[in-house]
């Protein structure tokens, strides 16, 4: 009878050993999983450490004791920094620190919480625990017949392994990343100049992007109104046409808000002249085909998923020049370029 009750004595105590992996004096160990943030991680475990507490940075999911907190670190900058707690046996999620403000202020909130749940776990715990009851004869244990069969000697010293645990997944779905659209179609309105005078056109275009940030396009820029040149012998009206294959550049990420591209491109160029001649000349049409040099960038704005504006500007050069003439006299030459254009461009 006296070596049954030693027995579970023993076992008693050794269970109360494991139960109470810390001291009254020791804090619960704290796990900081840093994942891509480093910096982070490292400024928060020094608040801690300073404040007297007892720190594990891990790069992923950590193994962690009962009792102890998990202190996730985001991976991007629109995470929030979480705690989760074990004490329940179960990873709950305690607190949070929202991404707003600075480094320095997100890591002083967030050791201000791990202490806050340290400090209240701690009085939870004195409040809760009882008076040691005073010593007592121990009553004779009568072996109940269901009872399981007794571990060995050693096994009643040995702790189980400890758990590796994580947090669990969010309940909803996280987004992807947004997509760089494949085709853009533009339209603009572009406010021009050339040597006869001020035009106003209308620009297509049609880019495609087999990269997130090189791409090919196509432009036609065509003559709504154009310039109006005057002279003794009478007076002429003229129109040029612009077809362009462009090489398309985004040094700034497409998906985002606010966007560049940058286009250099060659072309081809239809150029005509309506002349009104007065008496004795006579009216004549004349037309012809030039090449084109030239180079756009356009600023962007997403208005919408798929809808961008842009605000636009082209400079080029014929090559070679166009000269008009009023019988036999050059009175203008086309050939550089340059427009101002506003517009909108659909991205799928």
């Amino acid at each position: 009878m006296a070596s049954s009750i030693g027995c579970a004595l023993v076992a008693l105590l050794a269970f109360a050993a494991f139960a109470a992996p810390c001291s009254a004096d020791e804090a619960p160990p704290i796990t900081v999983v840093a994942g891509a943030r480093g910096a982070l991680a490292y400024r928060l475990s020094q608040e801690l450490e300073a404040a007297g507490l007892q720190v594990h940075v891990q790069a992923g999911p950590a193994a962690a004791g009962s009792g102890g907190l998990l202190i996730v670190i985001p991976e991007g900058e629109g995470g929030a920094i979480e705690i989760w707690s074990d004490s329940s046996g179960r990873a709950d999620l305690v607190a949070s620190v929202a991404p707003d403000g600075p480094l320095d202020t997100r890591v002083l909130r967030a050791a201000e919480l791990v202490r806050a749940l340290l400090s209240t776990a701690g009085a939870s715990a004195g409040a809760v625990a009882p008076e040691p009851p005073a010593a007592a004869a121990p009553a004779p244990v009568q072996p109940s017949p269901a009872a399981p069969p007794a571990a060995p000697p050693g096994e009643a010293w040995r702790s189980p392994p400890v758990r590796a645990w994580a947090p669990p997944s969010p309940p909803f779905a996280v987004p992807a990343a947004p997509r760089a659209p494949l085709v853009e179609v533009g339209v603009a309105i572009a406010a021009g100049w050339q040597a006869p005078g001020a035009s106003l056109a209308l620009d297509a275009s049609l880019r495609i992007w087999p990269s997130t940030r090189i791409g090919v396009g196509l432009l036609a820029d065509l003559s709504i109104v154009g310039p109006e040149i005057e002279a003794s012998e009478g007076k002429v009206r003229f129109r040029r046409s612009l077809f362009g294959v462009e090489l398309a550049l985004a040094p700034i990420e497409r998906s985002r808000r606010f966007g560049l591209v940058l286009s250099p491109g060659v072309g081809l160029g239809y150029v005509s002249a309506s002349g009104d001649a007065r008496p004795p000349y006579i009216d004549s049409d004349e037309s012809t085909f030039t090449a084109f040099v030239y180079g756009r960038g356009e600023a962007r704005f997403r208005l919408v998923d798929s809808v961008v504006l842009t605000a636009g500007a082209l400079g080029g050069a014929a090559i070679p020049p166009v000269d008009i003439r009023f019988a036999g006299r050059v009175i203008s030459t086309f050939s550089p370029l340059a427009s101002f254009s506003l517009g909108v461009v659909v991205q799928r």
